[in-house]
């Protein structure tokens, strides 16, 4: 099992990830506006949420002409890679209209995003912070083609994500703490990186050696392994999504016993 397009959108969108936000419009040069660097988290219920300084730059950009308009912005949030070598899981765009918040509808969003991340400039909505609601028209996902038969040009795939999809869609639990499972997948579970490597040698990639852990997500491990001098990247699907860490504990006593699938494509360092 892979993560649908939505639900890759909505962990890239989560707010454990920089994000970078453009407004609508030009610059008085004729340039297109600037992109500014924005806090932001995505709440249980799927709306984006923007938590700026009064005043600053994109508070200014985003603020409406009209005093009941709204600003057509543009949040673009990227992948990092957990550790080097590992697939690339693109960048999210989300499009729409930014409404900034007053009254009870910012205490209640302030509230909806110390849930995600609770941050000490919550404290000062009002009074020096100030948020913002971007509802969603268009999300688009950019991932690395791999040689995919819609790779566009520029080695790109593009997806449009259906909104409600995103809406509905739970971000991954481990995508905050990949990193940090990863390395302690490398420095204290060598045993279970060989018997998934061996498992894979046997079955589907034969002279695979030296497994690497890649990613990780609810649905499976990604691993790197050595074949002829190149890495290829295979996946260790599990049996069904995991939800906690308490799972997915569990899951790696027994993912030895699981059976390793190769992904299409390769990796050469």
């Amino acid at each position: 099992m892979e993560p649908t397009p939505a639900e890759v959108a909505r962990t890239l969108a989560a707010g454990h990830l920089p994000a970078r936000i453009r407004t609508s419009g030009e610059t008085g040069g004729g340039s297109p506006a600037p992109e500014f660097a924005v806090t932001h988290v995505t709440d249980r219920m799927g709306r984006v949420l923007l938590l700026l300084a009064e005043d600053s730059p994109v508070d200014r950009a985003l603020r409406p002409v009209a005093a009941d308009g709204d600003a057509v912005a543009q949040l673009t949030v990227a992948d990092r890679q957990p550790v080097t070598g590992s697939p690339w899981r693109g960048r999210v765009t989300m499009s729409g209209w930014a409404t900034r918040l007053t009254g009870l509808a910012a205490h209640r969003a302030a509230m909806d995003f110390a849930e995600v991340n609770p941050i000490g400039e919550l404290l000062d909505i009002g009074r020096g912070s100030v948020l913002y609601r971007l509802d969603l028209a268009e999300i688009e996902w950019v991932t690395p083609g791999y040689d995919a038969e819609d790779t566009g040009p520029d080695g790109l795939r593009r997806t449009d994500v259906d909104v409600d999809a995103f809406l509905d869609a739970e971000p991954d639990p481990f995508a905050p703490e990949e990193q940090k499972l990863l390395n302690d997948l490398a420095d204290h579970h060598e045993d279970l990186l060989a018997e998934l490597c061996a498992q894979a040698r046997e079955t589907a990639v034969p002279g695979a050696s030296n497994a690497r852990a890649l990613r990780l997500d609810r649905y499976g491990l990604t691993l790197g392994v050595e074949v002829a001098g190149e890495e290829r990247w295979i996946r260790a699907g599990f049996r069904h999504p995991i939800g906690d860490l308490k799972e997915l504990a569990e899951v790696f006593h027994l993912l030895a016993c699981c059976r390793c699938r190769p992904e299409s494509h390769q990796h050469t360092h």
